[in-house]
């Protein structure tokens, strides 16, 4: 629930007495207070951790490298084998010395601009200045992740219509027809048809496209659905089987396109080693702040993805 603005007028007052103090305790008070609103932002609203989970990793766990003095995480892939076959009794079958690939996750830092603010004029605020501090720095720094992404997934798909060298098959299409049920079934043939056999777990679209889908009529939809959606609005996080995220974001997922995910253990890693930070520095009269973090993450099963463009 917002606050009130006697709430966010005393939230500031509590705020700014703790910057003003000498007493770094105070300081450190004030400080994780915003630390604990910005992480839980983050988590809640970030696309591409609500595809591939986030997870935490300690500085034990890193792996060195000779070439680079920067963080690094090795990962095993799973090994290939072919198939069982049937021999005659007393023969035995061929060998097989196994091998099996690695893939690296290198980490980035991600940054937001450094905001200056004069802490004299915090004390006229009736604004939550937590609600401040999320908007001009968290909004940058979902968008970087989203965006950084997203632009892996296009290129590990290569284009529409095109075939990707790891699979063989094409998994980024253009069906025509506009979104019906029968496209959207099409759409999801996409990432079984390639050798790894993956089904999809989650669908990506935007808050533009969301809507066509729920135009779907008694007939194509089934059962009340269609009438509680024209009710209340699309409000399912499950339909046809998959996760649905809806996201605000029309410049990284075009309208009238559906990514698609599978489970995120056949898509890749993705790893924090720095959670979001907001740091606060008070310097005379001066307030200033900025949110950093450092993640990393690799796609590293390009068959998990896929991709479909709807044309009408």
């Amino acid at each position: 629930m917002p606050a009130t603005a006697e709430e966010s007028r005393l939230l500031n007052e509590t705020i700014y007495s703790d910057l003003e103090s000498n007493d770094p305790v105070r300081e450190k008070r004030a400080v994780d207070g915003l630390n604990d609103f910005t992480r839980t932002r983050i988590r809640e609203d970030g696309v591409y951790r609500r595809i591939i989970p986030m997870q935490n990793i300690g500085n034990d766990e890193l792996d060195r490298q000779v070439g680079t003095d920067q963080p690094v995480k090795v990962f095993d892939r799973e090994p290939d084998s072919p198939a069982a076959v049937s021999v005659p009794f007393g023969a035995m079958p061929s060998n097989l010395y196994i091998k099996g690939d690695r893939y690296e996750v290198r980490f980035n830092r991600i940054v937001t601009p450094r905001f200056t603010k004069d802490v004299d004029e915090l004390r006229t605020w009736h604004m939550d200045i937590r609600q401040v501090i999320s908007d001009n720095a968290i909004k940058d720094m979902l968008a970087e992740e989203d965006g950084s992404f997203l632009s892996a997934v296009n290129s590990s798909l290569v284009a529409a219509d095109t075939v990707v060298p790891t699979s063989g098959v094409e998994q980024w299409k253009t069906i025509s027809g506009g979104i019906t049920r029968d496209t959207l079934w099409d759409a999801f043939k996409i990432m079984p048809n390639t050798p790894s056999n993956i089904e999809t777990h989650t669908c990506l679209v935007n808050h533009i496209t969301i809507n066509d889908i729920a135009k779907f009529g008694r007939d194509e939809m089934g059962g009340d659905m269609a009438q509680d959606i024209m009710r209340n609005g699309w409000t399912a996080s499950e339909f046809m089987g998959k996760k649905w995220i809806v996201t605000i974001k029309k410049g990284l997922v075009p309208t009238n396109r559906l990514y698609m995910f599978g489970d995120p253990r056949f898509i890749g890693k993705s790893l924090s080693l720095v959670d979001a930070t907001l740091h606060v520095k008070r310097e005379a009269y001066f307030i200033e702040f900025f949110a950093y973090e450092t993640i990393g993450g690799t796609i590293g099963w390009t068959s998990g993805l896929a991709a479909a463009d709807f044309a009408a």
